[in-house]
Formats: C-alpha cells, structure tokens, sequence
C-alpha cells in the first residue's frame, strides 16, 4: 500500500508516510491501479477533494515508475 497525500499544491504519493494533510492509500497492485484511474465520483472522501483523470493517471504513472520502470497506464 502506499499513501497519497492532499496537500495545498496538490495530491502526491507520500512514499514514506511523513507528509502532513489528508490522506488515503493505495494498494499498488495493477487492477487496483487502473479501478482508481477509471474511478466514476467527483470526491475522493479519504483526500477531501476530487481528482480529474489526468491526475489520477500521473499519480499512477509515477507510482509504475518507482515500481517497475516502463510500466505505466496510458
């Protein structure tokens, strides 16, 4: 699993936990992955705001590329 967290400039993965602001996991398997990008609600309640696709799916990219290089969703 690991957290995203909601900060003033936006929503980053906080690889160690450290960060301060709302937050929420994610579990970084590829079918979790893809249900978080193709997500359908306009909030996400764990980070108090919504994120459009584009950035769920840099999130995600760069998740895939701390993972495994050159695995990323398009």
């Amino acid at each position: 699993m690991v957290r995203l967290a909601a900060l003033p400039g936006g929503v980053c993965v906080d690889r160690r936990g450290t960060l301060g602001g709302r937050g929420g996991y994610l579990h970084v398997r590829r079918e979790c992955l893809e249900k978080f990008v193709k997500a359908r609600v306009s909030r996400f309640t764990s980070l108090g705001r919504g994120l459009d696709r584009t950035e769920r799916v840099n999130l995600v990219n760069m998740l895939a590329g701390w993972l495994a290089p050159n695995r990323g969703l398009q």
